[in-house]
């Protein structure tokens, strides 16, 4: 029985998050605060520009890169600003309601539903100084209920996608500068004049 409860809430908990993830990149001007869209558009031409920078990172492209480098930094700049401001949006508004809704419906069945449920049970000592709250609501020391229990679950659950999606971004910035150390370029080596032979150009 405990086990049955502790897997199904944290399945609950897990399925919420993910259709909020879904529904974020299906219907973003519902889920996503004032502002976002702005970032993921300035985002997307930032990366588009990056890749462009590093194909033209090539002594005889100088010229070309250096432009689309300059207009690299001017749009990372108006990026940080996006967001900075859709952050400030986002903490002094609440969330949007439909999100809201996702994340407290399920949840909350769970906890109506198994109310006076005990999730798992451990010796007190392990539970130790958190025995008392995590006994709620009035369950003996050494219980988890089943309300504590879902907190612990979407706590764990919002670390491993922040984690994911800080390893993704991470990823994608790996990739880039290594795309651009490895892309070959052309280098001119010039002969001494009185040799008579042309400049070599090695790939």
């Amino acid at each position: 029985k405990m086990a049955s409860v502790a897997v199904g809430s944290f399945l609950v908990v897990l399925v919420g998050k993910l259709l909020v993830l879904v529904l974020e990149r299906v219907w973003p001007s519902i889920i996503r605060p004032p502002g976002v869209q702005t970032v993921l558009t300035l985002a997307e031409e930032v990366k588009a520009l990056r890749q462009q920078h590093n194909e033209l990172n090539h002594p005889d492209t100088f010229v070309q890169a250096s432009k689309t480098k300059r207009k690299l930094i001017a749009l990372e700049v108006q990026l940080e600003r996006a967001k900075k401001d859709a952050t400030l949006v986002s903490h002094s508004h609440n969330k949007n309601f439909l999100v809201a809704v996702l994340k407290a419906l399920g949840p909350g069945l769970v906890v109506v539903s198994w109310w006076n449920e005990e999730v798992v049970q451990l010796s007190p000592s392990v539970l130790w100084p958190l025995a008392r709250p995590l006994a709620f609501p009035a369950h003996k020391l050494g219980v988890v209920g089943v309300l504590p229990w879902v907190f612990i679950c979407q706590q764990c659950v919002d670390r491993v996608v922040d984690l994911c999606s800080s390893a993704a971004q991470a990823a994608d910035q790996l990739k880039a500068s290594w795309n651009s150390f490895s892309t070959p370029g052309k280098v001119q080596v010039d002969v001494k004049p009185d040799s008579g032979a042309a400049p070599v150009t090695h790939e």
